[in-house]
């Protein structure tokens, strides 16, 4: 059973990516520091807060807006355990300047985007993969009323790789990026990603291949794209 400090973190990381993604990110940072959500101390989750899941959360979301939601985790973890002090500093001491050596930052590795978002396997590897049947009308409208179903989603389309849209639910003005979609989804073939997003301006598209499949979400300016990112990550086309 997970104790009260694991519980505190996990319900406000589920605030900004879906539950599932927030149990896998967290779950995978205790992993790497050989720490359990039924044992974790706050001061073991300050460590885990400022260090590998900073590290997992910054390839979801910007990095800026990664580390503002963490420290904010951190407050309030701190608030709540005194004795287990934020580990967020806005800024380096002046006695590190006298100091000399290496003064970088060991809690913030510098990774892009594409080693979480597309390959990091334990990111993806998350534990309740969604299956569907694209090669039915059936499996194909199960996907589109479950991506459907976030806040600010315009639309959903399930298309061929070769970018030709089998079927779709979308408002009006949404359609209309059919042809955007087609292209980018050509880019799939050319290369080794998992997911992709085109922002249009007043709306993103996000895409994800599934096999000889491919789906596409357009959502608006409200949607949290790194939530939408997460939930793209478990669909999965049935074998």
């Amino acid at each position: 059973m997970t104790n009260a400090v694991y519980t505190l973190i996990v319900r406000a990381l589920s605030g900004i990516v879906s539950e599932r993604a927030a149990e896998t990110l967290l779950r995978a940072a205790l992993r790497e520091q050989g720490l359990t959500p039924e044992g974790v101390n706050a001061a073991e989750m300050q460590r885990v807060l400022s260090g590998p899941l900073l590290a997992r959360l910054s390839g979801v979301l910007p990095q800026a807006r990664a580390r503002a939601e963490l420290r904010a985790m951190s407050m309030q973890l701190q608030q709540q355990y005194p004795k287990a002090p934020t580990l967020f500093i806005t800024a380096p001491l002046a006695a590190w300047d006298e100091a000399g050596g290496d003064t970088r930052w060991q809690d913030e590795p510098q990774f892009s985007a594409d080693d979480f978002e597309f390959d990091d396997p334990e990111y993806t590897a998350a534990p309740a993969l969604r299956h569907y049947a694209l090669d039915s009308a059936s499996g194909q409208e199960a996907l589109i009323q479950d991506l459907g179903r976030m806040q600010g989603v315009q639309g959903v389309m399930v298309c061929r790789a070769s970018g030709e849209v089998l079927r779709q639910r979308a408002l009006a003005g949404a359609t209309n990026l059919s042809s955007v979609i087609a292209a980018t989804a050509l880019l799939f073939q050319k290369r080794s990603l998992n997911l992709m997003s085109v922002d249009m301006g007043t709306q993103t598209i996000c895409m994800r291949p599934l096999g000889a499949y491919c789906v596409a979400v357009v959502a608006g300016p409200q949607v949290n794209i790194g939530r939408l990112l997460a939930e793209l990550q478990q669909v999965r086309g049935a074998a």
